[in-house]
């Protein structure tokens, strides 16, 4: 009986497979970026590796050379194609499943592949919907080589990690694949991608210029259909009509000589939508939390504050006249009308954006503006300010 139950249990280890399946960590290139261009037709699949063994480092260690990205090419009629050319050369498994960023050409962007490459990637289940997006107008390979400081990975730079930065300068929000999809499919909602280009110059690493990553501007896209680009000197007015917003620096300017320099912490703001004669216009109410860094010019509070609402008023009228002359609603106003009154903004709304807005559609921008820190400077409300 014994003897049995001692072949029945080696036929049952027989059946065992275990992980034979599995492919073993050491044996796969992990892909940490994809980048896709649009060129004669056809696609242009960029993709980052990098060496993970180098992306910890240990307390106290530094490393002497730079960790090895490599970045490699392939091309075909459609992205799964230009993929598979890629599979060719790849001397072992290719997983994407470490993939944080996507970047897209303004080539591709233009000829509005956006919404069928999104598609293919959805089909590469291993590539999540919380990736960062990204577009460039420069070599995707120049962006995919670019490097941080101190020898760090890749993964420490603004293209893998925006949001360090971000807390610090919130200029350009930054957009992870599911919260642009669903900005551009939802009605009456503008959707964007931020532009990632390289300054050059301005750090040197012992003598050497070293080239890094910023922002540059971004691509307006909604709904499969684009609507041209706007510079980053545009969008001053951005981060103050964005729930997102952090930290964002105001220079202030009196008879064109910089006078003070404010840091405003997260604004709250609201929109109100008014109907009249078939157009529609908006009311913005807006609070800023503001501290002193520098102050150049005897001014007392009152004036500080006068001179900081006109410029945050300035700087939303610029960028939404800027955006108008291009069809854009770029602070989604016509959002809150359509939330508050959908029978109203299907009668108003026009055009393939169902834009809403007019040249006038802006009214009243009421601005108040608290200064809750003056660090070294002592100011005063009637009488001028010492230091």
């Amino acid at each position: 009986m014994r003897g049995y139950k001692s072949i029945f249990v080696f036929l049952l280890l027989l059946n065992l497979t275990g992980c034979w399946s599995r492919y073993e960590v050491q044996n796969m290139n992990y892909a940490t970026a994809v980048g896709i261009d649009y060129i004669n037709d056809k696609y242009t699949v960029f993709v980052q590796l990098l060496d993970f063994t180098t992306v910890a480092k240990l307390e106290g260690q530094q490393k002497e050379e730079q960790p090895p990205v490599w970045v490699g090419k392939g091309q075909g009629a459609s992205f799964t194609e230009a993929v598979n050319d890629l599979y060719s050369t790849s001397q072992q498994r290719l997983n994407f499943g470490q993939v944080s960023a996507i970047l897209l050409s303004e080539r591709m962007i233009k000829e509005n592949k956006v919404g069928e490459v999104l598609e293919l990637i959805n089909r590469y289940r291993e590539i999540r919907y919380i990736s960062w997006l990204f577009s460039t107008r420069e070599p995707i390979e120049e962006i995919l080589l670019a490097t941080p400081f101190f020898r760090l990975s890749p993964k420490a730079s603004i293209l893998h990690n925006p949001e360090q930065n971000y807390r610090q300068r919130s200029i350009l929000t930054p957009i992870r694949l599911k919260q642009f999809v669903l900005d551009s499919n939802e009605k009456s909602r503008t959707s964007y991608i931020p532009e990632l280009s390289i300054r050059r110059g301005q750090w040197q690493e012992s003598n050497k210029p070293k080239e890094l990553l910023k922002y540059s501007g971004i691509h307006i896209y909604d709904q499969d259909n684009y609507y041209g680009r706007m510079g980053l000197e545009d969008l001053s007015g951005l981060p103050w009509l964005s729930t997102h917003t952090i930290r964002v620096p105001l220079d202030l300017f009196a008879e064109e000589k910089l006078s003070a320099v404010l840091v405003a912490e997260k604004p709250k703001f609201e929109v109100t939508p008014i109907v009249k004669l078939d157009k529609v216009f908006f009311d913005i109410s807006l609070s800023v939390k503001a501290g002193i860094n520098e102050l150049h010019t005897d001014l007392t509070e009152q004036k500080l504050k006068q001179i900081a609402r006109k410029t945050i008023e300035e700087q939303i009228r610029n960028t939404y006249q800027t955006a108008f002359n291009k069809g854009i609603d770029i602070y989604n106003l016509g959002e809150k009308l359509y939330r508050q009154h959908p029978h109203q903004w299907k009668h108003i709304a026009t055009g393939k954006n169902q834009l809403v807005l007019n040249q006038d559609s802006l009214l009243n921008v009421d601005v108040d503006v608290n200064i809750v820190y003056s660090g070294r400077y002592k100011l005063h409300e009637n009488s001028k300010s010492k230091k």
